[in-house]
């Protein structure tokens, strides 16, 4: 079974914008099997115990700590 994943991106100037009516800047659909969900969501359970967070938050917050962390890394 392959899951949709809806990702949603903000500047940093839009933040309020959440809690005022979740204005989306860039819309991006992601296919990913039913296990690679299930790998994501594990770790966010373990990263963000009893969080409540929706299959796209999960996706982007994940893939947001990755990137940071990519980007830190020397390339050789």
């Amino acid at each position: 079974m392959v899951r949709f994943v809806l990702l949603v991106t903000l500047p940093l100037n839009l933040r309020w914008l959440i809690q005022e009516g979740m204005k989306r800047t860039l819309q991006v659909n992601v296919k990913m099997t039913q296990d690679d969900f299930d790998l994501l969501k594990k770790a966010a359970d373990k990263r963000w115990p009893d969080a409540v967070m929706t299959n796209s938050g999960i996706v982007l917050a994940l893939a947001r700590i990755a990137a940071r962390d990519t980007l830190k890394k020397k390339i050789r």
